[in-house]
């Protein structure tokens, strides 16, 4: 049986604001709309950076797109849960800012969008952090995982709308480079930073900033199972316990990810000179991943598409339940494929936020409330992780201290490896500790800070 590997998604999301006025009204800037989600938070933390109760952290990212990090999860099926509530946090957040605004007399309507390019072709991201052992050799996993990464958005792009043609991936066209230290002017598959936020002696975090941010939760149990599949391969080959995963290297990567955009059937050029289809390489991962999770229903999309049926994904796969959507609207409106009217369509797709009875605005949301697309997770367990981390991983035992610190009006400073508890009435002054293991959820020292907390409120 594989160890528990500690995953975790990074969201930077979109965000209009409109005051009325008129028409569509006055568009406010980012930093302004930014400004106004964030002031709840603000008011209520004096921070728009926060680590939060349930173990996640929300803050406001460079370009004014709000963020939220999941709690660090020890499994596929709770990080789908985390994820999930990460959107109705922010969804309750514009929600809380819109009643504030009008109860000021200054309405504001907020879009959040999970997606990952504006109409200005600037682009934002999807990262996904997997815990891997530090003997462990990045270039050589890296060069084994770039064939999969380039063709893994055949399992779970959101697609995208322009006026010649759809592409399956929102990133694919502003991706590069294999590896890379930046995340923003060479966008590489992986990013190199060595920050593992845990013990740097045992752990590297993997750092993949090259998927799209996904509403379908289907879709996002392939991108996060099907990486975690490989990995587990690619570990046991190292370790001489199993097979070696498939020996391909691209020609050009930069080429070969914007070929399969375009289409999930391309055939990929090897340095070797040899050819490959984008969906045999997927096949060839699939195979070296064995009994993974995600393998029965990683097989169907490739059969699927395979065979040109594509279309019998839709409402599991979220780049064909998009092009389905737009080929409709398009169809029912008697419109042609470049008609710029189905870049709003494409937009509203990804809206997160909702009318005040519940009503999804988005259009993604709509189809998956009326039971067109495929759900996951359970409401209940959602509305459970708005509040209360794992219980399985670090993330329960910073929860813990943030709330008993908060409920003892003590102040604090954290972040993911490090708590510290400001006192000046206590003798012992500021007391801190460590959690250097991602996957600890008992630890003493914690345990006596809680106790010491404690006996602050009493």
């Amino acid at each position: 049986m594989t160890r528990p590997r500690i995953v975790g998604v990074e969201t930077e999301y979109g965000l209009v604001a409109r005051k009325p006025d008129g028409g569509r009204g006055v568009r406010l800037s980012g930093g302004e709309a930014a400004q106004r989600l964030f002031a709840p938070l603000e008011r209520e933390y004096a921070s728009s950076n926060v680590f939060l109760a349930n173990g996640g952290r929300l803050y406001l990212d460079v370009g004014s797109h709000p963020e939220y990090a999941t709690p660090e999860c020890a499994g596929l099926a709770d990080l789908l849960v985390r994820e999930r509530a990460g959107d109705d946090l922010l969804v309750g957040l514009a929600q809380q800012a819109e009643a504030d605004g009008a109860a000021s007399g200054e309405p504001i309507r907020f879009r959040l969008l999970k997606n990952n390019v504006d109409a200005h072709g600037n682009s934002y991201g999807c990262h996904e952090n997997y815990s891997i052992a530090r003997s462990l050799d990045l270039p050589g996993l890296a060069a084994a995982l770039t064939p999969f990464l380039v063709t893994r958005q055949i399992l779970c792009g959101t697609g995208r709308w322009s006026p010649d043609g759809f592409a399956i991936s929102q990133r694919a066209e502003v991706l590069h480079d294999e590896l890379s230290s930046m995340t923003t002017r060479t966008r590489p598959l992986i990013n190199t930073r060595d920050e593992p936020l845990a013990d740097p002696a045992r752990f590297r975090r993997l750092h993949v900033i090259s998927g799209d941010s996904n509403l379908s939760e289907p879709s996002a149990a392939l991108k996060v199972g099907s990486l975690l599949g490989v990995l587990d391969a690619f570990e046991a080959a190292v370790a001489g316990t199993g097979p070696a995963l498939p020996e391909l290297v691209l020609a050009d990567v930069g080429g070969a990810l914007r070929a399969v955009a375009r289409d999930p059937r391309a055939v990929l050029t090897l340095a070797s000179g040899r050819t490959i289809g984008a969906l045999d390489v997927q096949r060839e991962y699939l195979a070296a991943a064995g009994d993974s999770p995600v393998a029965a229903r990683w097989e169907r999309v490739l059969d699927l598409i395979e065979s040109g049926r594509e279309d019998e994904l839709d409402g599991e796969v979220e780049w064909v339940t998009k092009r389905a959507l737009l080929r409709r609207y398009a169809a029912a409106r008697g419109l042609s494929w470049s008609d710029r009217r189905l870049a709003q369509v494409d937009l509203a797709f990804h809206e997160l936020t909702r009318a005040a009875d519940g009503t999804p605005h988005g259009l993604f949301r709509l189809l998956e409330a009326r039971g067109a697309a495929s759900r996951l997770t359970d409401p209940e367990v959602v509305e459970r992780a708005l509040t209360d981390p794992p219980s399985d991983t670090r993330a329960a035992l910073r929860g813990r201290l943030i709330g008993a610190a908060r409920s003892a009006g003590v102040r604090y400073s954290v972040d993911w490896v490090q708590f510290t508890a400001h006192d000046p009435a206590s003798p012992a002054g500021d007391r801190s500790l460590t959690l250097p293991d991602p996957l600890a959820a008992a630890d003493q020292a914690v345990e006596e800070m809680l106790a010491a907390l404690t006996a602050t409120v009493g």
